[in-house]
Parts: C-alpha cells; structure tokens; sequence
C-alpha cells in the first residue's frame, strides 16, 4: 500500500522511481505491505522459473517465512538511496524520516530487506553518504542500524500529530503504528518484531 502523493517518474538512479507530487512531512506512513499486495508463497517461490525469480526479485522482497512479497500501488517502485528518506527499521511500515518536498524522488534503503540473504548491489545514489555495494547484510550492521534508529525515532515523534492517509489500512494491520497513536516513539516501545518482512498478516 502506497500513500497519496505520489507518483512515477524517470529516475536518475534506476530508470524510474517514486516522486512527490506535494509536501509530505516527516512522520508520514508512506507505504505498508498489506492483504492486497502480490505475493508467493516459499513452495511458490521454489518452483519458479530462475529468470522469473530474479524479475520479481528485482522489486519484491523476501519475508520471514520465505514468501516473497511485491507492494502493491506502484510501491514496489521506490528505488534505494543510502541518504533514504523513507526508513521502516522496527516497523511494519516506512515512514517518512525528513520533510520531502514536492518533487523529490521518495527513497528507501535496501539494506532494510534483511531476508534476501546474499543480495547485493551497486548503488548509484550519488549521495554523500553513497555505500556504493548494497547487501542485506549491512541491515545487521551496527553502525548503520544505529543512524537508522534515531531517524525512525525522530520521525515517529511527528507521526500522530500529521496527517496520515493511510490511518485506516494502519490501524488494522500495524501494532507498531497503534501504539505510535498513544505516543509511543522509541523503539523499544514501539517494536513488536512485525517488520516490513514479517507483517503480521503473514504471521502463521
């Protein structure tokens, strides 16, 4: 699921990308995997063809359970950037970690899809902060969860105060974002182990 305010156009970084068409301030859920997204189950995932796989892996990602699961709305095209501004660490949705203006390409990072193991990447982000090789195996490291973790947190103490298109999808799936609702904003508070590759609709 994917927020208002958004929409595809030709990226510098890869091909095509996600861009704001209006303001959207910091602490704002900018997409979710929910029921509606596309989705493979691990038996699935195994019989697909090898050049299949690698397509939908292009722009889905593994979850816990070994499904793989493509966000749907135009979701699955937010391209990565190691500046992202969009992070989901401990959640079960990215929200949006600065103000991003209106035309501003809207990011993600990679890293954060923990259970694609062995993945990996050369990043074209040009940022200042550019890693240049992209793995999940950098979503364990330390020094990168940490900066990770101070802009959810900074974030998150905005999320009930702006306006959230996506409150009711929210309310329904994510513990996470109800408890950011009560003014919950460390993680310690807020994370429940759903993650954007384990949401609790997956769950067993």
């Amino acid at each position: 699921m994917l927020t208002k305010g958004i929409d595809v156009r030709a990226s510098r970084t890869h091909n095509v990308g996600l861009f704001a068409t209006e303001p959207i301030p910091i602490g704002t859920a900018i997409w979710n995997p929910c029921v509606k997204c596309s989705r493979w189950s691990k038996e699935e995932v195994a019989a697909l063809p090898e050049a299949r796989f690698a397509a939908l892996d292009i722009y889905g990602h593994l979850l816990s359970d070994g499904s793989l699961l493509l966000p749907c709305l135009g979701a699955y095209l937010m391209n990565h950037s190691c500046e992202a501004n969009v992070l989901d660490t401990g959640l079960d949705f990215g929200v949006a970690v600065r103000d991003i203006a209106a035309g501003e390409e809207v990011t993600c990072d990679y890293a954060t899809f923990t259970e694609d193991g062995g993945w990996s990447m050369e990043c074209r982000c040009h940022s200042p902060r550019c890693r240049h090789l992209i793995t999940t195996e950098q979503g364990g490291d330390l020094m990168i969860r940490s900066r990770w973790r101070g802009q959810v947190e900074s974030a998150l103490r905005h999320a009930a105060e702006v306006d959230q298109p996506l409150h009711d999808v929210l309310v329904e799936l994510s513990e996470p974002y109800r408890r950011v609702l009560k003014g919950m904003t460390s993680l310690e508070q807020v994370s429940t182990g759903a993650s954007v590759c384990a949401p609790a609709f997956a769950s067993p």
